[in-house]
């Protein structure tokens, strides 16, 4: 009775249900000068493409009106360019290297090549006769070794950098925030001069305070930022949206450049780097321990930042001694001397109370992460200040240091919680005592804490979710448990789990160490940091997990070809499911005797079908809801394909060229249509 029933066309989909790609437009923008610069915009696309943003026009006219300082022979680079307006103009205005980049989609990419191809006529050429316009696909926070081989290498060899980013409306994406701030800083040339425009439009209002959120991260990650302009256009891009219509039409720009420091950092770095033979020798060297990280966890107001302070003073100090020990003749092991640098979980921005909310703890949570990257250098130790009481949080920094190959410990800071109590009350009342004018006490005068007191009850709530490190915990450990009544943490433990390198100690008399031997035993029984003994010891090899090594990111060029071929491929089953629509029809044209061929332009296989599979469908149309040749299958076979390959790629163990990739992708359907037969035989 089952097989009685019909259907009918009760599962396909009605005509004219899904609409037609919308064709490609034109546009035209005015520059000052009066020249007219014409681009194709995508005819309809999720990541717009298709439209020429108010963002673009104003960085273009900016660019057109600084020419001189800002574009003249700079190497310039465009992130989310869309139609490439500015990067147009940038080359027109004497731009040396221009690179053109948004997301790695086929449409954009070939749209953005149309683009640059259309305005070569107006691009005056090189003197040296390469090419100043390159078109690029690239996703924000991927690697940038492709976008730095367009430039020519820098002085020492190494990939160059770009002086010039232009970053037009692409802050709107708020979860991209990291990833646009990791891209530049792989690509803005470590210069005084250096620069990138960051220029937007609130097309939604009501979050414009979430997209002002980049400026504050850029500032914590090494660069600086000043508010250039703020314009008002004409008209609204989107006429129908929501929202306060003022700032939709309001364009704001502002220039991020280096901070002092961080130039002062590379100054310095490169101070050494004008020697040839100094950088020979260098290379023969074995590689110093790379940024160790030491993480602190205690109770709230236990002397966490107190003993930071102590840690990294103690730290410079034993330095001093080992580096005026290698001027007196003493050989040591330590290469170089490391800086020491104390990161901070608080400030004014981020006080006490954020542990209020979950919100605002994750928010200075990524603040002091951002902080601790900012310092993290080959030859620093960076000691993160703070409670780092949740122990899922200490896994995280454990992951990183892993990823990193670098090491890393655990520093309890271990204060009863009624001391605890006790210090909170003390910052209390020295609170209360400055807010009512109490002239201080003598007890008052001698103290030298300036810390700020948390609110009694959120201390409480703190030291009940407090997750203490454990040597079972592999990620605690190494872990060194300072007591809150010894006067220092054990820094020459520290130093050596760290850099592998034993600080020098004095030898005791004969009749001194035997008397301490049966003490020193039971110490050496008990400590989380390992034996000393006074030798040089090795630091230990850290292999990342699988899980945190992060595989090589898939060539932009590679991704447009898989993407564009495998397109072609279904493209071809789609025509011939048009053409033999039915199950019956396609055999009855079939030249093979066992199933039905479909062949594709610029391949050498054909897709093949067993009879018995062509008629398996749930349906008679190929093509319709449950057919054999669906379009939802085989854009699924399509995406797995794809993501077999990019993963195969990413682990760097080749790669199909471009011409044997349709080959490959139609071998893979071939082998799906098998096994599916195998099922059907079974």
């Amino acid at each position: 009775m089952a097989d009685d029933f019909d259907s009918g066309n009760l599962f396909q989909d009605p005509e004219g249900y899904y609409p037609e790609d919308a064709p490609p437009t034109f546009a035209e923008h005015g520059m000052l000068s009066g020249q007219k610069v014409r681009v194709r915009l995508v005819g309809d696309h999720p990541l717009y493409g298709n439209l020429l943003w108010n963002a673009g026009r104003t960085s273009s006219h900016y660019i057109e009106e600084h020419t001189e300082d800002l574009i003249r022979n700079k190497d310039v680079l465009e992130i989310g360019a869309a139609a490439g307006v500015p990067s147009i103009v940038s080359a027109i205005q004497g731009a040396r290297t221009v690179v053109l980049t948004d997301y790695p989609d086929p449409d954009l990419v070939s749209n953005m090549q149309y683009n640059a191809d259309l305005s070569a006529g107006v691009i005056p050429p090189r003197e040296d006769g390469l090419r100043r316009l390159h078109v690029d696909g690239y996703k924000w926070g991927s690697d940038v070794a492709k976008l730095r081989a367009y430039l020519p290498p820098a002085a020492d060899g190494s990939p160059g950098l770009f002086d010039v980013l232009i970053m037009a409306d692409v802050v709107y994406s708020h979860r991209e925030h990291p990833n646009l701030i990791k891209t530049m800083r792989e690509t803005m040339k470590k210069s005084a001069d250096s620069v990138a425009l960051v220029i937007f439009t609130p097309y939604q209002p009501w979050l414009l305070p979430k997209t002002e959120q980049f400026f504050p991260l850029a500032e914590a990650s090494g660069f600086t930022v000043t508010k250039i302009f703020q314009k008002v256009v004409d008209a609204v891009l989107f006429e129908k949206d929501p929202g306060d219509e003022q700032l939709r039409r309001t364009v704001f720009g502002y220039k991020i450049r280096w901070s002092p420091e961080e130039l002062a950092s590379e100054a310095f770095i490169d101070a050494g780097s004008h020697a040839p033979q100094q950088k020979k020798v260098r290379r023969n060297k074995p590689q110093q321990p790379t940024m160790p990280l030491v993480i602190l966890t205690g109770y709230p107001c236990s002397g966490l930042t107190l003993r930071a302070n102590q840690l990294a003073s103690s730290l410079e100090k034993h330095q001093d001694e080992i580096f005026a020990a290698a001027e007196a003749g003493t050989p040591v092991s330590l290469k170089s001397r490391y800086k020491v640098h104390v990161v901070a979980s608080h400030d004014s921005s981020h006080p006490r109370i954020v542990y209020d909310h979950a919100r605002t703890e994750k928010e200075a949570r990524g603040v002091a992460y951002a902080r601790a990257k900012r310092v993290l250098k080959r030859d620093s130790i960076v000691i993160l200040d703070g409670m780092n009481y949740i122990k899922g949080w200490r896994y995280q920094l454990w992951c990183e240091a892993k990823a990193a190959q670098t090491t890393c410990c655990v520093v309890h800071v271990g204060t009863p919680v009624d001391q605890c109590v006790a210090n909170n009350d003390a910052r209390l009342r020295r609170d209360a005592n400055k807010d009512d004018n109490t002239p201080e006490t003598t007890e008052n005068t001698q103290t030298s804490d300036t810390e700020e007191a948390y609110p009694s009850e959120l201390l409480n709530n703190l030291i009940f979710r407090y997750e203490e490190p454990s040597t079972h915990s592999r990620w605690d450990k190494p872990l060194f448990t300072v007591p809150y009544d010894d006067p220092e943490p054990p820094v020459a433990d520290i130093f050596e789990a760290l850099t592998g390198v034993a600080l020098p100690t004095e030898k005791p008399t004969l009749p001194a160490l035997t008397t301490l031997a049966p003490a020193i035993s039971d110490a050496a029984s008990t400590t989380t940091g390992g034996p000393r003994g006074g030798r040089l010891s090795t630091r230990p090899r850290i292999v990342p997990h699988q899980a945190t090594v992060q595989s090589s990111v898939t060539d932009p060029n590679a991704m447009y070809a898989m993407e564009k071929r495998t397109s072609a491929v279904v493209t071809a089953i789609r025509n011939f499911t048009s053409t033999y629509p039915t199950a019956d029809i396609a055999l009855a044209q079939s030249d093979v005797a066992d199933g039905v061929s479909i062949s594709v332009p610029d391949v050498t296989t054909s897709i093949f079908l067993p009879s018995h599979i062509v008629l398996s469908g749930t349906t008679e149309e190929l093509a319709g809801a449950g057919g054999v040749l669906a379009l939802p299958r085989l854009q699924r076979l399509r995406r797995q394909w794809i993501s077999l390959n990019r993963a195969y790629i990413g682990r760097g163990a080749g790669a199909l060229a471009a011409e044997q990739i349709g080959d490959a992708f139609v071998r893979f359907l071939n082998a799906e249509f098998s096994g599916a037969a195998g099922e059907a035989e079974e």
